[in-house]
């Protein structure tokens, strides 16, 4: 409520100093009207999320046990916090991220990931990201984005073979049954992290 008086106070100023000297149309009218309601679209308190921080993330996430994580819950669930993190992904991103669509340069030590070009359609890969290794002193896949895609692959690999992740679909982030992630059980994955 403090934001909105405020912004229709400023509002409500500019508009008497603009009729000191000219006249108010229908058109100012309208545009003032754009102006607020765009001023105030998401002023307010959070309502859906808040930030965590990445090492504390990685640690609850290395806490939960086999038996207090549900089996629709991603298989590596710390891997998808540094994962999402630093290539900034939306839990539907991650959970559709396939296992051919992350590359590891073992000699520059760069993970590189197809990522979809579209928020409609996470399917659509079409835009490579990369990052480079971040550890300073040794390796760390808690803290650096190609050591936990590293770590991911080699978990993937001995969990469920290497024939099975070099497969046409096999999710990058799957389930310990060895399904795709569901937005809803990645969101509740993360929550339950939190």
């Amino acid at each position: 409520e403090g934001h909105y008086s405020s912004a229709a106070d400023y509002m409500s100023t500019a508009k008497a100093q603009h009729l000191k000297r000219f006249e108010w149309s229908t058109m100012l009218a309208r545009r003032h009207s754009i102006c607020i309601r765009s001023a105030l679209r998401g002023i307010g308190p959070a309502k859906q999320s808040e930030e965590i921080v990445l090492a504390v993330f990685v640690t609850a996430a290395k806490t939960l046990t086999h038996t207090t994580v549900s089996v629709k819950r991603p298989f590596g669930m710390q891997r998808v916090g540094v994962i999402g993190y630093f290539f900034m992904l939306r839990e539907i991103e991650i959970g559709t991220m396939l296992f051919t669509s992350v590359q590891l340069n073992t000699e520059l030590l760069v993970i590189s990931i197809l990522l979809s070009a579209s928020k409609t359609d996470p399917c659509a890969l079409s835009v490579t990201r990369r990052w480079g290794c971040v550890c300073v002193g040794e390796f760390n896949a808690d803290e650096c984005p190609y050591h936990a895609g590293l770590e991911q692959q080699r978990e993937l690999v001995k969990a469920f073979g290497e024939e099975a992740v070099a497969g046409d679909g096999f999710p990058f982030f799957r389930t310990r049954e060895g399904e795709v992630v569901s937005k809803e059980s990645m969101i509740e994955g993360i929550q339950d992290v939190a």
